[in-house]
């Protein structure tokens, strides 16, 4: 079973490293989608219940934010909301203080998930992943502290790549 948990944590991996190198907001969330229901599996198989519920929420967070701009997925309360049933989520599964790390992680996804801007999506997530780092580490989660290093490496490529150069050339044109 965990050699199994740690191959849908690759699969996991690759899907959310993918996710950080889009150049739409749509297309992130499209990926985190597919990302979050891997890590959802993983964290059930590994027994590592905080993160798998934090995912689970994490999934419909991104179906919801992922249709923003329409109507009905505009509200600010979705932000809330989200914000508030991880943390209910992170109570409800408790398991030390090591639940408060994927909870603050979730925190920042989710706002970072809300914000249209890709440039500010990345800034914003970047600090998700040395908390989650440590709550894989902790869970024994091999694929998830990996995907986690690989995040913080690709946020700063997708930032170098796709924001400072931007950046740049709007500082040379003035």
């Amino acid at each position: 079973m965990e050699i199994a948990a740690h191959i849908v944590g690759l699969a996991a991996l690759t899907l959310a490293v993918i996710s950080l190198q889009q150049r739409t907001h749509k297309y992130i969330l499209s990926f985190q989608i597919a990302a979050t229901t891997a890590w959802l599996l993983h964290y059930l198989m590994l027994g590592a219940f905080t993160g798998a519920f934090l995912n689970a929420i994490a999934m419909i967070r991104s179906v919801v934010f992922v249709n923003k701009g329409k109507k009905w997925a505009d509200n600010r309360a979705w932000l809330w909301g989200f914000c508030a049933i991880c943390i209910i989520a992170g109570i409800l599964t408790w398991d030390g203080p090591a639940s408060i790390l994927p909870i603050l992680g979730m925190l920042c996804t989710t706002v970072a998930f809300w914000i249209k801007t890709p440039k500010y999506v990345r800034m914003t997530a970047f600090p998700s992943s040395p908390l989650w780092l440590v709550y894989n580490l902790i869970n024994k989660s091999y694929a998830g502290a990996a995907a986690e290093i690989i995040n913080m490496c690709s946020i700063i490529i997708a930032y170098i790549r796709l924001d400072m150069n931007k950046d740049t050339q709007k500082t040379e044109k003035q």
